[in-house]
Protein backbone atom coordinates (compact mmCIF):
# COMPACT_ATOMS: atom_id res chain seq x y z
CA UNK A 1 0.00 0.00 0.00
CA UNK A 2 0.95 3.60 -0.78
CA UNK A 3 -0.18 6.52 0.26
CA UNK A 4 -0.08 9.59 -1.88
CA UNK A 5 -0.11 13.05 -1.15
CA UNK A 6 0.38 16.45 -2.78
CA UNK A 7 4.00 17.80 -3.17
CA UNK A 8 5.66 21.08 -2.43
CA UNK A 9 8.51 22.50 -4.50
CA UNK A 10 11.03 21.76 -1.42
CA UNK A 11 9.14 18.56 -1.42
CA UNK A 12 10.26 17.84 -4.89
CA UNK A 13 13.48 18.99 -4.81
CA UNK A 14 14.78 17.20 -2.36
CA UNK A 15 13.65 13.53 -3.14
CA UNK A 16 14.50 14.76 -7.03
CA UNK A 17 18.43 14.51 -6.06
CA UNK A 18 17.38 11.05 -5.34
CA UNK A 19 16.67 9.90 -8.62
CA UNK A 20 18.01 8.76 -11.80
CA UNK A 21 17.63 9.41 -15.46
CA UNK A 22 15.65 12.00 -15.03
CA UNK A 23 13.11 12.85 -17.94
CA UNK A 24 12.66 16.13 -18.78
CA UNK A 25 8.77 16.20 -18.78
CA UNK A 26 8.70 15.26 -15.30
CA UNK A 27 10.70 18.23 -14.18
CA UNK A 28 8.74 21.36 -12.07
CA UNK A 29 9.64 23.87 -14.96
CA UNK A 30 8.01 21.57 -17.55
CA UNK A 31 4.94 21.42 -15.63
CA UNK A 32 5.08 25.59 -14.88
CA UNK A 33 5.91 25.79 -18.41
CA UNK A 34 2.66 23.93 -19.78
CA UNK A 35 0.51 25.50 -17.24
CA UNK A 36 1.93 29.18 -18.79
CA UNK A 37 1.33 28.14 -22.70
CA UNK A 38 -1.69 25.99 -22.45
CA UNK A 39 -5.28 25.21 -20.52
CA UNK A 40 -3.92 22.75 -18.85
CA UNK A 41 -3.62 22.72 -14.66
CA UNK A 42 -0.56 20.82 -12.84
CA UNK A 43 -0.50 18.53 -9.57
CA UNK A 44 2.88 16.82 -8.12
CA UNK A 45 2.64 14.11 -6.28
CA UNK A 46 4.90 12.44 -3.80
CA UNK A 47 4.44 8.72 -3.40
CA UNK A 48 5.13 6.99 0.15
CA UNK A 49 5.17 3.44 1.34
CA UNK A 50 4.14 1.74 4.86
CA UNK A 51 7.45 2.33 5.84
CA UNK A 52 6.99 5.92 5.49
CA UNK A 53 9.54 6.21 3.07
CA UNK A 54 9.39 8.10 -0.26
CA UNK A 55 9.41 6.49 -3.06
CA UNK A 56 8.47 8.58 -5.94
CA UNK A 57 7.33 11.67 -7.77
CA UNK A 58 4.93 12.33 -9.86
CA UNK A 59 3.82 15.19 -12.02
CA UNK A 60 0.39 15.30 -13.30
CA UNK A 61 -1.42 17.52 -15.79
CA UNK A 62 -5.27 17.58 -15.21
CA UNK A 63 -8.09 19.38 -16.92
CA UNK A 64 -11.80 19.68 -16.82
CA UNK A 65 -13.84 19.08 -19.82
CA UNK A 66 -17.80 19.22 -20.34
CA UNK A 67 -19.55 16.31 -20.61
CA UNK A 68 -16.04 14.21 -19.98
CA UNK A 69 -15.36 15.75 -16.34
CA UNK A 70 -11.87 15.96 -15.12
CA UNK A 71 -9.10 14.03 -17.19
CA UNK A 72 -5.19 13.61 -15.90
CA UNK A 73 -2.48 13.38 -18.14
CA UNK A 74 0.77 12.09 -17.14
CA UNK A 75 3.71 11.69 -19.69
CA UNK A 76 7.07 9.81 -18.50
CA UNK A 77 5.91 9.36 -14.83
CA UNK A 78 6.35 8.23 -12.18
CA UNK A 79 10.06 8.92 -11.48
CA UNK A 80 11.34 6.51 -9.19
CA UNK A 81 12.94 7.81 -6.12
CA UNK A 82 15.73 5.06 -6.18
CA UNK A 83 15.77 1.96 -9.07
CA UNK A 84 16.52 -1.31 -8.55
CA UNK A 85 20.09 -2.56 -9.86
CA UNK A 86 18.80 -4.40 -12.05
CA UNK A 87 16.44 -2.52 -13.59
CA UNK A 88 13.27 -4.43 -13.15
CA UNK A 89 10.63 -1.94 -11.75
CA UNK A 90 7.39 -2.77 -14.01
CA UNK A 91 5.49 -4.50 -10.77
CA UNK A 92 6.81 -1.71 -8.34
CA UNK A 93 6.15 0.71 -10.79
CA UNK A 94 2.63 -0.30 -11.45
CA UNK A 95 1.93 -0.51 -8.31
CA UNK A 96 2.50 3.01 -7.89
CA UNK A 97 0.46 3.77 -10.60
CA UNK A 98 -2.46 1.78 -9.12
CA UNK A 99 -2.00 4.16 -5.79
CA UNK A 100 -1.97 7.15 -8.37
CA UNK A 101 -5.13 6.01 -9.91
CA UNK A 102 -6.89 5.88 -6.65
CA UNK A 103 -5.95 9.41 -5.91
CA UNK A 104 -7.44 10.68 -9.66
CA UNK A 105 -10.36 8.93 -8.99
CA UNK A 106 -10.73 11.25 -5.07
CA UNK A 107 -10.23 14.00 -7.76
CA UNK A 108 -12.72 13.24 -9.86
CA UNK A 109 -10.49 12.64 -13.05
CA UNK A 110 -12.22 10.12 -14.86
CA UNK A 111 -10.05 9.75 -18.15
CA UNK A 112 -6.72 8.92 -17.26
CA UNK A 113 -3.92 8.96 -20.05
CA UNK A 114 -0.66 7.91 -19.38
CA UNK A 115 2.86 7.46 -21.00
CA UNK A 116 4.69 5.51 -18.20
CA UNK A 117 8.34 5.54 -17.42
CA UNK A 118 8.50 2.22 -17.86
CA UNK A 119 10.12 -0.31 -20.43
CA UNK A 120 8.59 -1.87 -23.47
CA UNK A 121 8.26 -5.50 -21.91
CA UNK A 122 5.32 -7.97 -22.01
CA UNK A 123 4.91 -8.17 -18.33
CA UNK A 124 4.55 -4.09 -18.36
CA UNK A 125 1.91 -4.60 -20.80
CA UNK A 126 -0.13 -7.26 -18.90
CA UNK A 127 -0.06 -5.23 -15.76
CA UNK A 128 -1.42 -2.05 -17.19
CA UNK A 129 -4.17 -3.53 -18.66
CA UNK A 130 -4.99 -5.30 -15.20
CA UNK A 131 -5.38 -1.64 -14.07
CA UNK A 132 -7.96 -1.21 -17.00
CA UNK A 133 -6.22 0.58 -19.34
CA UNK A 134 -6.04 0.09 -23.07
CA UNK A 135 -2.61 0.99 -25.26
CA UNK A 136 -3.06 3.41 -27.83
CA UNK A 137 -1.48 3.03 -31.27
CA UNK A 138 0.97 5.56 -31.69
CA UNK A 139 4.44 4.83 -31.39
CA UNK A 140 6.51 4.93 -28.28
CA UNK A 141 8.59 6.78 -27.07
CA UNK A 142 12.69 5.48 -27.67
CA UNK A 143 16.00 7.43 -27.53
CA UNK A 144 19.41 6.61 -25.88
CA UNK A 145 21.55 7.16 -23.19
CA UNK A 146 25.23 8.59 -22.38
CA UNK A 147 27.06 7.74 -19.41
CA UNK A 148 28.76 10.49 -18.77
CA UNK A 149 30.64 9.29 -15.47
CA UNK A 150 32.96 7.69 -18.22
CA UNK A 151 35.99 10.35 -18.79
CA UNK A 152 36.26 12.06 -22.00
CA UNK A 153 38.69 10.09 -23.50
CA UNK A 154 36.50 7.08 -23.52
CA UNK A 155 33.04 8.95 -24.20
CA UNK A 156 35.52 9.82 -27.55
CA UNK A 157 36.27 6.44 -28.64
CA UNK A 158 32.95 4.75 -27.89
CA UNK A 159 31.48 7.01 -30.82
CA UNK A 160 31.47 5.16 -34.13
CA UNK A 161 34.20 5.91 -36.42
CA UNK A 162 32.91 8.15 -38.62
CA UNK A 163 31.35 9.84 -36.45
CA UNK A 164 34.75 11.08 -34.77
CA UNK A 165 35.95 11.19 -38.31
CA UNK A 166 33.12 14.24 -38.64
CA UNK A 167 33.72 15.68 -35.39
CA UNK A 168 37.39 16.19 -36.00
CA UNK A 169 36.64 17.46 -39.83
CA UNK A 170 34.43 20.48 -37.66
CA UNK A 171 37.28 20.81 -35.10
CA UNK A 172 39.73 21.36 -38.05
CA UNK A 173 37.32 23.96 -39.36
CA UNK A 174 38.26 26.83 -37.14
CA UNK A 175 34.90 27.06 -35.57
CA UNK A 176 33.93 29.17 -32.61
CA UNK A 177 31.40 27.59 -30.16
CA UNK A 178 29.93 30.00 -28.00
CA UNK A 179 27.04 29.49 -25.58
CA UNK A 180 24.37 32.52 -25.35
CA UNK A 181 22.35 33.75 -22.72
CA UNK A 182 18.63 33.23 -23.23
CA UNK A 183 17.75 37.07 -23.48
CA UNK A 184 14.73 38.02 -25.92
CA UNK A 185 16.80 39.01 -28.92
CA UNK A 186 18.26 35.32 -28.97
CA UNK A 187 15.15 33.71 -28.39
CA UNK A 188 13.54 35.46 -31.15
CA UNK A 189 16.16 34.97 -33.42
CA UNK A 190 16.09 30.86 -32.28
CA UNK A 191 12.28 30.68 -32.47
CA UNK A 192 12.44 32.31 -36.43
CA UNK A 193 15.36 29.90 -36.99
CA UNK A 194 12.94 26.56 -35.81
CA UNK A 195 10.51 27.20 -37.60
CA UNK A 196 12.18 27.47 -41.13
CA UNK A 197 13.56 24.72 -39.88
CA UNK A 198 10.28 23.32 -39.54
CA UNK A 199 8.91 24.26 -43.10
CA UNK A 200 11.48 23.12 -44.12
CA UNK A 201 11.91 19.44 -43.11
CA UNK A 202 7.86 19.47 -42.64
CA UNK A 203 7.43 18.52 -39.60
CA UNK A 204 5.03 20.02 -36.48
CA UNK A 205 7.97 20.22 -33.47
CA UNK A 206 7.73 21.78 -30.08
CA UNK A 207 5.55 25.02 -29.96
CA UNK A 208 7.39 28.11 -30.10
CA UNK A 209 5.39 29.25 -26.97
CA UNK A 210 6.21 26.10 -24.70
CA UNK A 211 9.95 26.85 -26.03
CA UNK A 212 10.05 30.18 -24.67
CA UNK A 213 8.44 29.70 -21.24
CA UNK A 214 11.16 26.57 -20.78
CA UNK A 215 13.92 29.11 -21.84
CA UNK A 216 12.70 31.58 -19.29
CA UNK A 217 11.73 28.67 -16.20
CA UNK A 218 14.23 30.09 -13.21
CA UNK A 219 17.38 28.88 -13.82
CA UNK A 220 18.34 26.62 -10.62
CA UNK A 221 20.99 23.58 -9.77
CA UNK A 222 18.46 21.15 -11.39
CA UNK A 223 17.24 23.48 -14.51
CA UNK A 224 19.21 25.22 -17.14
CA UNK A 225 18.38 25.78 -20.65
CA UNK A 226 21.56 26.17 -22.72
CA UNK A 227 21.95 27.65 -26.03
CA UNK A 228 25.09 26.94 -28.44
CA UNK A 229 25.65 28.61 -31.54
CA UNK A 230 28.85 28.10 -33.85
CA UNK A 231 30.37 31.01 -36.01
CA UNK A 232 32.90 30.66 -38.95
CA UNK A 233 34.90 33.72 -37.47
CA UNK A 234 35.04 35.21 -33.74
CA UNK A 235 31.49 36.57 -33.75
CA UNK A 236 29.39 35.52 -31.02
CA UNK A 237 25.77 36.44 -32.66
CA UNK A 238 23.18 33.90 -33.04
CA UNK A 239 21.75 36.02 -36.33
CA UNK A 240 24.89 35.27 -38.29
CA UNK A 241 25.98 31.63 -37.24
CA UNK A 242 26.09 28.46 -39.08
CA UNK A 243 24.52 26.43 -36.63
CA UNK A 244 22.66 25.83 -32.80
CA UNK A 245 22.30 23.61 -30.65
CA UNK A 246 19.56 23.65 -27.19
CA UNK A 247 20.11 21.54 -24.90
CA UNK A 248 18.08 21.17 -21.39
CA UNK A 249 19.59 20.17 -18.13
CA UNK A 250 17.03 18.46 -15.84
CA UNK A 251 18.27 16.35 -12.78
CA UNK A 252 21.19 14.53 -13.22
CA UNK A 253 20.21 14.43 -17.16
CA UNK A 254 20.75 16.69 -19.78
CA UNK A 255 18.61 16.30 -23.12
CA UNK A 256 19.41 17.19 -26.67
CA UNK A 257 16.53 19.32 -27.06
CA UNK A 258 16.77 21.68 -30.95
CA UNK A 259 19.41 21.58 -33.40
CA UNK A 260 19.09 23.88 -36.65
CA UNK A 261 22.42 23.89 -39.08
CA UNK A 262 22.20 26.16 -42.36
CA UNK A 263 24.06 25.41 -45.63
CA UNK A 264 27.45 26.49 -44.58
CA UNK A 265 27.37 24.82 -40.98
CA UNK A 266 26.28 21.55 -42.69
CA UNK A 267 29.20 21.57 -45.62
CA UNK A 268 31.64 22.25 -42.06
CA UNK A 269 29.49 19.54 -40.34
CA UNK A 270 29.18 22.07 -37.16
CA UNK A 271 26.39 19.44 -35.79
CA UNK A 272 28.76 17.36 -34.68
CA UNK A 273 31.15 19.74 -33.04
CA UNK A 274 28.16 21.65 -31.29
CA UNK A 275 26.63 18.30 -30.09
CA UNK A 276 29.79 17.05 -28.65
CA UNK A 277 30.88 20.20 -27.10
CA UNK A 278 26.98 19.86 -25.75
CA UNK A 279 28.14 16.92 -24.22
CA UNK A 280 30.55 18.03 -22.71
CA UNK A 281 29.50 20.89 -21.06
CA UNK A 282 26.65 18.44 -19.95
CA UNK A 283 29.20 15.98 -18.06
CA UNK A 284 31.32 19.22 -16.72
CA UNK A 285 28.34 20.70 -14.85
CA UNK A 286 27.86 17.89 -12.46
CA UNK A 287 25.42 15.92 -14.55
CA UNK A 288 25.44 11.77 -15.21
CA UNK A 289 23.61 11.12 -18.31
CA UNK A 290 23.23 12.86 -21.77
CA UNK A 291 19.76 11.80 -23.26
CA UNK A 292 20.16 12.05 -27.00
CA UNK A 293 16.50 13.15 -27.42
CA UNK A 294 14.46 10.62 -29.26
CA UNK A 295 15.16 7.62 -31.73
CA UNK A 296 12.37 5.95 -32.59
CA UNK A 297 11.02 4.42 -35.84
CA UNK A 298 9.13 7.52 -36.77
CA UNK A 299 12.81 9.48 -36.60
CA UNK A 300 14.24 10.47 -40.26
CA UNK A 301 16.69 9.33 -41.80
CA UNK A 302 19.40 11.37 -41.19
CA UNK A 303 19.08 12.20 -38.17
CA UNK A 304 18.72 8.92 -36.78
CA UNK A 305 22.10 8.15 -38.37
CA UNK A 306 23.47 11.00 -36.63
CA UNK A 307 22.29 10.12 -33.40
CA UNK A 308 22.94 6.24 -34.02
CA UNK A 309 26.45 7.32 -34.52
CA UNK A 310 26.34 8.07 -30.98
CA UNK A 311 26.63 4.64 -30.12
CA UNK A 312 24.25 5.72 -26.81
CA UNK A 313 22.63 3.09 -24.42
CA UNK A 314 19.17 2.57 -26.10
CA UNK A 315 15.31 2.62 -24.06
CA UNK A 316 12.05 1.89 -25.51
CA UNK A 317 9.50 2.81 -23.39
CA UNK A 318 5.86 0.80 -23.12
CA UNK A 319 3.99 4.02 -24.79
CA UNK A 320 0.81 5.61 -24.43
CA UNK A 321 -2.51 4.04 -22.18
CA UNK A 322 -5.13 5.26 -21.60
CA UNK A 323 -8.71 4.48 -19.48
CA UNK A 324 -11.91 5.57 -17.68
CA UNK A 325 -11.85 4.93 -13.92
CA UNK A 326 -14.91 5.80 -11.58
CA UNK A 327 -15.65 5.16 -8.05
CA UNK A 328 -17.75 1.92 -8.96
CA UNK A 329 -14.62 0.36 -11.00
CA UNK A 330 -12.27 -1.43 -8.52
CA UNK A 331 -8.57 -0.96 -9.75
CA UNK A 332 -6.67 -4.11 -9.39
Amino acid sequence: MYLVREANYSDWKENLQNCQKINMLQCWQYGNAKVETSKWNVVRFLIINEAGNAVALAQVLSMTIPLIGGIARMNRGPLLIKRSENGQDSKHICNIISALLGEFIKRRWWLVQIAPEINDSELAGKLLNNLGLKKLVLTPYASGFLDLQKDEKKLLMDLKKKWRYSLRKAQNSNINISELEGNNENLEILLDRYKELKVENKFVGVADTLILSLAKQKKAEEWQFNIFIANTDNSISIESCCGVLVSVRHGDTTTYFIGISGEVGRELQVNYLLLWESILHAKTNGCDWFDIGGLDTSTPKSIAHFKNGLKSEPYSLIGEWRGFIFPWKAIK
